[in-house]
């Protein structure tokens, strides 16, 4: 038992010196059930006020449906909680004001044109604390609905109980200007542009501030709420720009290039000359980049030897960039502000054997809240209070896992067929050593994107029912340099596969894994991993098992033509991530096109609602194994998205997987 779990059981507050006692732990004869795991997190979203006064959460301890919890630190009492729609789904929280909550919620729409297509509706609402109220934000002249697609460009600002939000507005002029070429599903002869909306919190009314353009990607906005920087990309120029709002108004280029490119806007230094981007330097390291105002140029504004530039951590008033999240497979903290730095190290020096993210804090300083964890050890939120030297927990996320003994993770590397090193994540069962065991493969989505050094739940379950859990970030997978990232384009089924397999054959080499005892699970893109695995190399696996993933790419990239356009941004990405529909390569390496290579069981399990991969591709896949008379098992997930965001479907899904594993391994 540790002293987290000694404080959840016998104190509210807990001094610093107390914090780092370990007891011995005592492996349970029995593992956490399925529920344990599978719940979403108890407490999640937590935020500090600015006056450090007020703490706010999305809680589901006491209620089947998620609310929004307020809490006052001082009185430790509780204001009356605010609610959720039941039909949406939070997805962010945090204070604007004192007296303001903004959250993000989201839901799934049908748009109904030639055919119905279904997609993820994403709104923005203020709350106001003191009587309980929610509005929409951003909404239109009349006050009668929402503005569609909107993004929250700047939370604070100099201006009391104003934000600063993006969307698109028509515009007859640009109607006859247009181009005709599709961006963000509109075409730009249709009339659609960017603008920049100054929208008051207390009646959610916008007013537009700034326009861009049909080929607007980004905004910056500075502490005035004005429009600094924007980002353009032109795909029927193949140019990317980046343009700096003038004094006396209008826009200046200050940097251009052929290509889409990487950059990511960040926000602005702190004198807010210069604008601040991740994105890659020649040579292929993603670094931090500063980029003049004045049009003078560009400089590095961090650069680490070995890692690439993950995210710019920024102060949560100022804006100003303080330090950079890193890649790699540990994913830690540098620091260029001095403050900043002290902060982080007196809290994190008091969780030595834990990962720490100090990300909220109040404007004197005197209260931080902390995400305190680890692979091993799932997610706890502390506020610390610097004047008394104590800390208190708010929330844990699984408190079902509190006392549980979970997996060992390892970060390993192993080398693939052509000599590159490829990092993963090794997840061992608790109290077993690591000889001969059953082995679960778990390629991640994406395929550009990674896993994390942090808590993963379908991991750590099924390292507790006995099996090693192979995570491997094979190229393709962001984290790892730029020309790693780039090396995983068009090769969905080749060395992006590849390096999967070499990774099982490592295990298997090591005796770490029982070559007679391998399945391979993902979800998204790792759902189609599990199926090229089991179509691709038939006699590696014993069972493969897909959930809301890809079997067939022509068809996939099909539909998301038909549903953006051909000239969309969508469309273009997903060209150079796979490849032509007509390439012979991309249909011989859809899974459904070779059922009939397929000796292994499959289980299949899809969101009906899941709006980035349509079931249609499952459904594809049980066809295609039906004809090819093969064994399978097909679970559609009733009123499930892409990101599994029910409760009762990740235990559907877990429940699922441990009883094919149990049949198959």
């Amino acid at each position: 038992m540790t002293a987290d779990d000694a404080v959840a059981r016998s104190s509210r507050f807990v001094a610093f010196a107390g914090m780092l006692a370990i007891a011995s732990a005592i492996a349970r004869a029995e593992p956490p059930p399925a529920e344990a795991f599978a719940t979403l997190p108890a407490v999640s979203n937590v935020d500090l006020s600015p006056n450090g006064k007020l703490l706010a959460w999305a809680d589901r301890r006491n209620s089947e449906q998620e609310h929004i919890v307020v809490f006052e630190l001082d009185s430790h009492t509780f204001r009356p909680p605010l609610g959720i729609d039941p039909q949406t789904k939070l997805r962010t929280l945090f204070w604007s004001d004192d007296d303001t909550i903004l959250f993000d919620v989201s839901q799934i729409e049908t748009r109904k044109t030639q055919v119905a297509t279904r997609y993820e509706s994403y709104s923005s609402y203020a709350a106001d604390v003191r009587d309980g109220t929610t509005r929409p934000l951003l909404l239109t002249r009349d006050a009668a609905m929402p503005v569609t697609e909107t993004k929250l460009v700047a939370w604070r600002t100099s201006k009391p109980k104003t934000v600063v939000m993006s969307s698109w507005d028509y515009s007859a002029v640009a109607a006859r200007q247009g181009l005709g070429t599709l961006i963000y599903s509109r075409r730009a002869d249709s009339g659609w542009v960017a603008v920049l909306f100054e929208v008051d919190t207390s009646s959610g009314r916008g007013i537009p501030i700034d326009k861009g353009s049909a080929y607007t990607d980004e905004w910056v906005v500075g502490a005035d709420a004005r429009s600094a920087a924007r980002s353009e990309w032109n795909p029927q120029l193949n140019r990317y720009r980046i343009l700096s709002a003038q004094k006396y108004g209008g826009w200046r280029e200050i940097y251009s290039q052929k290509g889409r490119g990487d950059l990511e806007l960040q926000g602005l230094t702190g004198n807010e000359k210069a604008v601040v981007a991740v994105g890659a330097k020649q040579g292929g390291r993603v670094v931090a980049w500063a980029i003049a105002r004045d049009g003078s140029g560009s400089k590095v504004l961090y650069e680490d030897p070995v890692y690439d530039v993950q995210s710019v951590v920024k102060d949560r008033y100022s804006g100003a960039p303080i330090g950079v999240q890193l890649g790699g497979t540990e994913q830690e903290f540098r620091w260029f502000d001095a403050t900043a730095e002290d902060r982080y190290q007196s809290v994190a020096g008091a969780f030595k054997d834990r990962s720490v993210e100090v990300y909220g804090r109040s404007e004197n300083d005197k209260r931080v809240l902390a995400r305190v964890g680890g692979p091993s050890h799932p997610p706890i939120y502390y506020i610390v209070d610097f004047t008394t030297k104590t800390a208190e927990i708010v929330g844990e996320e699984y408190p079902a896992l509190a006392n549980a003994t979970l997996g060992e993770v390892r970060v390993i590397t192993y080398k693939a067929r052509d000599g590159t090193l490829i990092p993963a994540y090794l997840t061992l069962p608790p109290g077993l050593p690591a000889r001969n065991l059953p082995l679960v493969v778990m390629p991640h989505g994406g395929p550009e994107a990674r896993d994390d050094y942090t808590f993963h739940w379908w991991a750590q379950f099924l390292a507790t029912r006995g099996y090693a859990v192979l995570q491997p970030q094979f190229r393709g997978s962001t984290g790892f340099g730029d020309a790693f990232r780039r090396a995983g384009y068009q090769q969905w089924g080749l060395k992006m596969q590849d390096d999967i397999t070499d990774g099982v054959k490592a295990m298997i080499g090591q005796g770490i894994a029982d070559a007679e005892r391998i399945c391979i699970v993902g979800g998204s893109y790792g759902g189609y991993a599990a199926l090229a695995g089991a179509t691709f190399t038939p006699d590696l696996y014993k069972c493969a098992v897909s959930v809301n993933g890809v079997s067939d790419l022509p068809t996939m990239l099909g539909g998301v033509k038909f549903q953006t356009g051909p000239d969309s941004d969508s469309v273009a990405y997903w060209l150079g991530n796979i490849g032509s529909a007509y390439s012979k390569k991309v249909i011989e390496r859809s899974p459904a096109r070779a059922a009939a290579q397929i000796r292994i069981p499959i289980l299949l399990m899809h969101g009906v609602d899941d709006t980035v991969v349509p079931i249609a591709q499952s459904e594809i896949m049980a066809h295609a194994l039906e004809q090819a008379g093969r064994k399978y098992i097909f679970i559609r997930l009733a009123g499930e998205d892409h990101w599994l965001s029910r409760g009762e479907t990740r235990l559907q899904v877990l429940t699922e997987i441990e009883k094919f594993l149990s049949a198959n391994l």
